[in-house]
């Protein structure tokens, strides 16, 4: 059982007051905390929430934006619903010090890890849509994903990482980078792939996703960013969006 006034920081971060506060502490039970109870963690909750994320993101995006084509808004829900903006979203919550997890995957990083980040948020809005329903659901996932919407509207967020990476990657070291799919986790029908980004035999990176081309391009975005680029800024793209 967890600190009660660790989980009433966490509450008033997600300004939410759970009526049943079992919701909110099997959404933050990472898988390895309950080996024994497969049941018991966030896994089923994640499910819930992916669709509760994506339905407030459609209706965001089909509201704010009325003449873009569905193209358009197909790719600002794909960049939106994606594992690094679900990622950041949960680590603005400070689900990386609320999420429970065995001591070998905390060992092993999980903390950091965007994978169970992004996973532990969208349990987060099922643990909420469960408890006070869709209204005050929304009302999170809006806050959470604020700084990442008014990206879509102001900045251009439509980036192929792995472009950018080849050609910094062939400018300096006159190389090009490619990737290895490392593992692959989860349920056959909701897995998480893992990825390196590598020159030659050099890893420059790694990331996660729930597609091989999602993982890539997590994996490229790590590779610039440790080699000093900012990947949260990019030239504005021709689009309705």
């Amino acid at each position: 059982m967890r600190d009660s006034a660790e989980l009433a920081a966490l509450q008033e971060r997600l300004q939410v007051t759970f009526r049943d506060e079992t919701h909110l502490l099997r959404a933050l039970r990472h898988r390895s905390a309950a080996l024994e109870l497969p049941r018991e963690s966030n896994e089923r909750m994640e499910f819930l929430g992916d669709s509760v994320v994506g339905m407030v993101i459609c209706d965001y995006l089909f509201t704010q934006f009325p003449q873009a084509s569905e193209g358009d808004l197909a790719k600002a829900k794909a960049y939106l619903a994606s594992e690094p903006t679900l990622a950041e979203a949960g680590m603005s919550l400070g689900l990386d010090r609320a999420v429970e997890l065995s001591f070998s995957e905390e060992s092993a990083g999980g903390r950091q890890r965007r994978s169970i980040l992004a996973d532990t948020f969208e349990a987060i809005v099922a643990a909420v849509y469960l408890d006070q329903g869709f209204r005050a659901a929304r009302k999170l996932v809006r806050s959470a994903l604020r700084d990442a919407m008014k990206r879509v509207t102001t900045e251009g967020y439509q980036r192929d990482f792995k472009s950018l990476l080849q050609e910094k990657a062939q400018a300096q070291n006159r190389k090009t980078p490619h990737y290895k799919i490392t593992d692959a986790t989860g349920a056959d029908h909701d897995k998480t792939f893992h990825a390196l980004a590598m020159l030659g035999t050099k890893p420059l990176g790694e990331g996660s996703g729930k597609s091989k081309k999602e993982a890539e391009q997590a994996a490229a975005r790590n590779a610039l960013e440790k080699m000093g680029s900012k990947t949260k800024q990019a030239a504005p793209v021709e689009s309705e969006i």
